[in-house]
């Protein structure tokens, strides 16, 4: 990804397709001069099936895993299918790395969900190993290859691809700033941004690194639409689901906001839509982008200035595709 200082990438844009696998979508987003398309894949279908497919039909635009989890592939297979996705792609691949949460690992996946961090910091040294070729192989808590290297018949297109953690707690965030290349964090509150940027720094120095050569890259929820109460509803609708059907992940950031009694009546409501109705006004707009598109980008400005380099825009979940078409016309570089 683009170096974050230099002010040619003051307009840097990300856009997250979440589940959806639309490649005309993909290369509109190129066409507006989007950097970089994400693929999520929690029980849907494989992020890097998905970015496969949009390699075919574009020629600029970064392919980002956002996220795969580090339960359910061994290091050497993510490593595997992001050099693979490279070599196809022109060197456009990112990889987006996550400890998901139980729902996935457990619930999906069938793993123990244990020792999350640790796990992720092998991974992240553990997958540059494999794509350096380093052929001396790796004695971890986890895994323990005796070769880390590729066959001689495929040659990755780059030692190095960038890693990203899909970061939210403390403990997490640090290692973000002592391992990897990016942090993306999703659903987080604009007020703890300095705090986390604050964690993000104690690790950067832990690994002896400049904190400002972390690429800041957060998911944002956006809700643009002429109607400002189904902009509204669209994106309590998005965030209810996320704390009350998710718990103990993407709420905590939003308790320590200051907003326990929110989250604890969205989680008491009896159902999505109705936990909707009970997402305050202030938490709401501590976690998303909504409005009309002029209302929308001023705000996307306040998150560039509060340090988010690369804001990855997203449709509320379930939106149709208008909506996520509105959306890319919406933040486009290009205008």
């Amino acid at each position: 990804m683009s170096d974050a200082s230099n002010e040619e990438t003051a307009d840097r844009v990300g856009v997250l397709f979440a589940l959806r696998d639309e490649p005309a979508l993909v290369v509109r987003a190129e066409q507006l001069g989007y950097e970089s398309a994400w693929a999520a894949e929690g029980q849907g279908k494989s992020a890097f099936g998905k970015l496969e497919r949009w390699a075919v039909h574009t020629e600029r635009i970064g392919l980002a895993t956002g996220i795969v989890n580090v339960f359910s592939r061994t290091p050497a297979a993510i490593a595997q299918a992001v050099a693979t996705l490279d070599a196809h792609s022109g060197g456009r691949a990112v990889l987006g790395l996550g400890v998901a949460h139980p729902g996935v690992v457990e619930g999906f996946h069938g793993a123990e969900f244990e020792r999350p961090l640790p796990r992720m910091a092998e991974y992240i040294e553990l997958v540059r190993r494999y794509l350096r070729g380093d052929p001396e192989g790796y004695d971890g808590e986890f895994f323990s290859p005796s070769r880390t290297a590729f066959w001689e018949a495929f040659a990755p297109e780059r030692a190095s691809i960038p890693i990203y953690n899909g970061a939210l707690g403390p403990g997490n965030v640090r290692l973000t700033g002592q391992f990897a290349d990016g942090w993306v964090p999703n659903l987080y509150p604009d007020s703890q941004f300095k705090e986390a940027k604050g964690w993000l720094a104690d690790g950067a120095a832990r690994g002896d690194r400049d904190p400002a050569s972390i690429d800041v890259a957060m998911y944002v929820l956006t809700a643009v639409d002429e109607d400002p109460e189904r902009a509204r509803r669209a994106a309590a609708e998005h965030i209810a689901y996320y704390l009350r059907d998710i718990p103990g992940y993407y709420d905590r950031a939003a308790v320590e906001a200051g907003f326990e009694d929110v989250v604890d009546a969205v989680r008491d409501a009896p159902s999505t839509d109705a936990g909707a109705e009970r997402v305050e006004t202030g938490l709401l707009d501590h976690l998303a982008v909504v409005g009309t598109p002029e209302e929308a980008r001023a705000q996307l400005d306040h998150l560039r200035e509060i340090g988010v380099d690369l804001p990855i825009v997203r449709a509320p979940a379930g939106s149709d595709r208008e909506w996520v078409e509105r959306t890319l016309e919406a933040f486009a570089p290009s205008r």
